[in-house]
């Protein structure tokens, strides 16, 4: 039977200021080689997952906007999206009238709305998500998969909660300063449920690499899990192994060992 290799990305395959090494793309590759299934599972756009995916080779249909989407690059084509079925633009515009030092975008299938941008934004969010000019609620347009918000204070953020009912809403926060929040009942352990249930393989066949609080429930699914140095301290306590950090391309040690388990089994 197949393995699979489902790997976040920002803070696991990459930072900002920490792209893509050769290692890390040589030992992905090898693995695909040598038969694995490779696919990346990220709170990321398609437009900001595609030139990673193309560099290390995925092969796999792979879980986009934290959890809200399944998409397969081989094909071209989404497998499966799930949109808000509640009236989240209300919500939308309660936080922005309440909090001004938070910023938010809202991610459809077709486009990112940048409707308030701050410093910490600009600074620690994915760079080809912020690049479309600040807009009203109203210019929002298609149904909305995911919303980003980003505050200096994560009390601020903690906050916002209640704007956001848990029976309409799945809220968790990516790291100390950002929150993703998707339809309820689909974060990356639902769809990574979904993604075995389409590939016909098991949690016992993945492997499953990631930093931060929201890679959980895939870490804790899969047969080994990795994180790197610079994850979570809760994050490094739950995986199988803890691999070197990102500026020291961790994960081509993450890859190999996935490589020797799935030739072993």
């Amino acid at each position: 039977m197949d393995h699979v290799f489902l790997s976040d990305i920002d803070g696991t395959l990459v930072l900002r200021d920490a792209p893509l090494t050769r290692e890390v793309v040589e030992a992905a590759r090898d693995y695909t080689a040598r038969g694995g299934l490779l696919s990346v599972c990220t709170g990321r756009s398609l437009p900001a997952v595609r030139h990673v995916a193309e560099a290390i080779g995925v092969n796999a249909p792979s879980i986009l906007y934290g959890g809200a989407a399944i998409y397969d690059f081989r094909r071209g084509e989404y497998l499966y999206t799930q949109c808000f079925r509640w009236d989240v633009m209300t919500a939308v515009r309660a936080v922005l009238a309440a909090y001004p030092d938070i910023s938010m975008q809202v991610f459809t299938i077709d486009d990112v709305f940048v409707l308030r941008r701050t410093r910490r934004l600009n600074e620690r969010g994915v760079r080809e998500e912020n690049v479309n000019p600040v807009c009203d609620p109203e210019a929002v347009t298609g149904d909305v998969l995911k919303l980003v918000m980003c505050c200096d204070d994560p009390g601020r953020l903690e906050e916002c909660r209640r704007f956001f009912p848990a029976e309409y809403c799945h809220f968790a926060f990516a790291s100390r300063t950002f929150v993703d929040v998707v339809a309820a009942g689909f974060g990356k352990g639902e769809a990574m449920a979904r993604l075995s249930g389409l590939l016909g393989i098991p949690f016992d066949h993945f492997f499953s690499a990631g930093d931060a609080i929201t890679d959980l429930p895939m870490l804790r699914g899969s047969c080994l899990s990795f994180a790197p140095e610079n994850a979570l301290p809760a994050v490094k306590e739950a995986v199988t192994y803890v691999v070197p950090d990102v500026y020291s391309g961790g994960m081509a040690q993450a890859f190999r060992i996935a490589a020797e388990y799935m030739e072993k089994h």
